[in-house]
């Protein structure tokens, strides 16, 4: 009789052993899943956080143009300006030296 317990506390301790078994291969199975899942989170992370950098270049270079553009515009009005003062100028000067040589023409 003592044969028949001792086998049923060999079969308790080998389905306690199975049991361990499929515990251990289940939490390495979860801790290989956990660990792949957070890989792929911190590539898309990286991947976020890059998109976000370059939109925030482009922003920063955008910006830079705009005011680039503002600050040509104001140059060329200033330019304009100069050269039509200069053609204003040079209109009214070139009346008065018209003027002067026809003078002199008419009193040689």
């Amino acid at each position: 009789m003592v044969g028949m317990g001792m086998e049923k506390v060999l079969q308790s301790i080998k389905k306690a052993e199975q049991a361990a078994e499929k515990t251990l291969s289940d939490a390495q199975s979860e801790s290989s899943r956990i660990l792949s899942d957070a890989r792929r989170d911190a590539a898309d992370l990286v991947a976020k956080a890059t998109e976000e950098a370059q939109a925030a270049i482009q922003s920063t270079l955008d910006a830079a143009k705009d005011a680039a553009m503002k600050n040509v515009k104001s140059v060329q009005k200033e330019g304009a300006k100069a050269v039509d003062s200069v053609e204003s100028d040079a209109s009214s000067k070139q009346d008065a030296a018209v003027a002067l040589i026809v003078e002199k023409l008419l009193n040689q």
